[in-house]
């Protein structure tokens, strides 16, 4: 007999929650959560100093209200202007067709002139001058000195103690006291 009396309070509870549960969804809007906080634990501290709006007449450039654009009276305003400015966008294209018509117009008659033929142009060319004669003699050859070349029996000639050899006096010699660079010798 005990096991059936556990169960009534359970099943009693249950059907509470169920009964109260259309209700409290019915007063959704005037029901606030923050209200039943009885010990302040959703309370925060607030912070220090004043409160002011930052845009005390509204929001600039964002109208209060139903849009204007969304009124019966304004639709209508808004026909006839659309209607006034679709009638002078017609008579602005009218007059640039006139305009077209008459720059074609001009541009026929110009094509129906004969144009003047062009002048021709003179081209000068250069005038050269007269070729000059140039004679070329031969110059009279020199002997060629020639210096005896060592035989490979031959020893080389003996020097002076105090002279260096000839290759190696040129080595030495600095760079302007030799042949400008670009001549040849022998």
């Amino acid at each position: 007999m005990g096991k059936p009396m556990r169960r009534r309070p359970r099943i009693i509870l249950l059907a509470a929650l169920i009964a109260l549960a259309p209700v409290l969804a019915g007063c959704e809007d005037e029901f606030d959560l923050d209200k039943l906080d009885v010990f302040g634990l959703n309370k925060k501290k607030p912070l220090p100093g004043e409160r002011h709006d930052v845009f005390p007449g509204g929001v600039p450039g964002v109208v209060q209200g139903i849009p204007p654009e969304y009124l019966k009276s304004n639709v209508e305003k808004q026909q006839q202007a659309d209607a006034a400015a679709a009638a002078e966008a017609q008579k602005e294209e009218a007059a640039q067709t006139a305009a077209e018509q008459k720059k074609k117009a001009a541009e026929a008659e110009a094509a129906a002139k004969p144009k003047p033929k062009p002048k021709p142009k003179l081209v000068r060319v250069p005038t050269k001058p007269a070729p000059t004669q140039v004679t070329v003699q031969p110059t009279r050859a020199q002997p060629p000195q020639e210096a005896p070349w060592p035989n490979a029996n031959q020893p080389p000639p003996q020097q002076p103690q105090g002279q260096q050899p000839q290759s190696q006096q040129q080595d030495a010699a600095p760079w302007p006291a030799s042949s400008p660079p670009g001549t040849f010798s022998r």
